[in-house]
């Protein structure tokens, strides 16, 4: 993806106080009207309108991704159509118009979907965070594209791929009615603050539903995408078999996205650790039929390659520490053969023979995450003699 600008319109229909644009504004002749980072207010927006201004341009930096170098599977100006139609979805919000734009939301999926089709044997591109401003943006369409990877792996029909990818990208749209500065606190939110937005799926749902524009699906694959597969989730705390296969695929989407995101109050951690935490939480907080099948086929699509190569170093459940010695056929297996040489329950903790298990095997013992701390790999190294690991 090239690490130019992007040019982005915004109809003036769709302006709405609070609306914030990432670059100067242009009407039709080049006379810039909106100030770059700065909150629309009631009386500029009058004055736009008054001057007969139909659309509004912006120039914006172009995001980037998570994974360096890796070619991209959508087409970048279908990325910069899905970047125009969420700043018009954010207006109508805002405005408080009940005319989110159906027909340009379904343009965006179904190039999604065709680029993703295209481009099978290629790295899903996810959006990395430019500007914490952006993340609603940059995770929605994270979201929509590891969404719809996952549900044409699981061979869903053309009906329900579309569903899925339209509530997928509309999944946060309720944090449009959530302050910025809870969105965007950099400590723990409050008792208060964290009811607040629970309510989001809330705030979405009330939205789409006044539209009548999307299905009972879609809205309810919005409305029940933090619920959890045992209950337990919000805001309806309900089980899975009350829920909708399109939310509990967008459940372990955000999550994983969430994951491998850097906010205000959290640095962005690696693939291995998102993809260990859903297979530590399948079952229990996701689905674990879909779960199977996006560890099975996302780990390749999202990371390119193995998350646990052979001779690296990896901590357990247990808080027992391994290297990988084998895969059996599979590079991108999240069950690796490994021998375990350091147990926190043993003395000494450094195993004097190496304890050799096939997780494939071992229900008892998962993946947490790979070590790669240079200090700690060097001293693994040193202390088991083992040059080139």
């Amino acid at each position: 993806m090239p690490w130019d600008d992007i040019r982005i319109e915004v109809s003036t229909h769709f302006l709405a106080p609070g609306m914030v644009l990432k670059g100067d504004g242009f009407d039709e002749k080049g006379t810039k009207v909106i100030e770059k980072d700065v909150a629309l207010n009631e009386n500029q927006i009058k004055q736009i309108l008054a001057c007969g201004v139909k659309t509004i341009t912006y120039t914006r930096k172009r995001l980037k991704l998570k994974k360096e170098n890796s070619t991209s599977s959508i087409a970048d100006e279908h990325i910069d159509k899905a970047m125009a139609v969420l700043d018009d979805i954010e207006g109508a919000i805002r405005g408080q118009k009940n005319e989110i734009p159906a027909k340009e939301v379904k343009e965006v999926v179904d190039t999604f979907i065709e680029d993703i089709r295209s481009n099978n044997d290629t790295c899903l591109n996810l959006l990395d965070l430019a500007d914490y401003d952006d993340y609603t943006y940059t995770h929605s369409i994270n979201v929509a594209t590891i969404s719809l990877a996952c549900g044409l792996a699981m061979n869903l029909d053309e009906l329900k791929i579309r569903i899925l990818g339209t509530a997928a990208i509309l999944h946060d749209i309720g944090k449009t009615l959530v302050p910025i500065e809870i969105l965007n606190k950099p400590d723990k939110l409050t008792p208060a603050e964290w009811a607040i937005m629970k309510k989001h799926p809330l705030f979405a749902y009330n939205i789409l539903k006044a539209e009548s524009q999307f299905s009972k699906d879609v809205i309810n694959g919005v409305l029940l995408h933090h619920e959890d597969y045992t209950g337990g989730g919000y805001p309806l705390g309900i089980r899975w078999d009350k829920s909708n296969i399109f939310a509990q695929i967008i459940s372990i989407a955000d999550v994983f996205d969430a994951i491998t995101s850097k906010r205000t109050y959290k640095t962005a951690q690696p693939f291995s650790n998102a993809f260990g935490f859903i297979m530590e939480k399948s079952g229990t907080k996701f689905n674990p039929e879909i779960a199977q099948v996006f560890l099975k086929e996302m780990i390749k699509k999202i990371n390119g390659e193995p998350l646990y190569p052979v001779n690296s170093y990896v901590l357990l459940n247990t808080g027992e520490v391994g290297y990988v010695v084998d895969h059996r056929l599979n590079p991108f297996s999240l069950r690796p053969i490994i021998n375990i040489f350091y147990n926190p329950a043993k003395e000494p903790k450094l195993l004097k023979y190496k304890l050799q298990i096939d997780l494939e095997k071992d229900n008892g013992r998962t993946v947490i995450r790979r070590i790669m701390e240079d200090a700690t790999v060097q001293k693994f190294n040193q202390v088991l003699n083992l040059e080139g690991m």
